[in-house]
């Protein structure tokens, strides 16, 4: 009789991803290990619906909350180069 040894291997999560939110974490004094960074970025990756565990609540707190900083930024960045194209062609218009 052979056994056969099953692994389960996470998901590879990027790189680049990573050290982006070491460094919003790092910012917000949450140091975590390399290794359960990847596990909670691994949650947040492909488990989204996850609310078990009190580390990954306030890792994915801080983490969309960089990123809804973000999103606003470039939301006011893209009204304010709209407006000003609004208000360019409105002055070559009557000019």
């Amino acid at each position: 009789m052979r056994s056969i040894n099953h692994t389960i291997t996470m998901r590879s999560v990027s790189q680049i991803y990573l050290n982006q939110v070491y460094d919003i974490l790092c910012k917000q004094n949450l140091y975590l290990s390399r290794r359960r960074l990847r596990r909670l970025a691994y949650l947040d990756v492909y488990l989204q619906s996850y609310t078990q565990f009190n580390l990954y609540n306030k890792y994915k707190k801080l983490v969309n909350n960089d990123a809804s900083k973000n999103q606003n930024l470039v939301l006011v960045i893209v009204v304010a180069i709209i407006s000003s194209l609004l208000i360019l062609i409105y002055k070559l218009n009557f000019s």
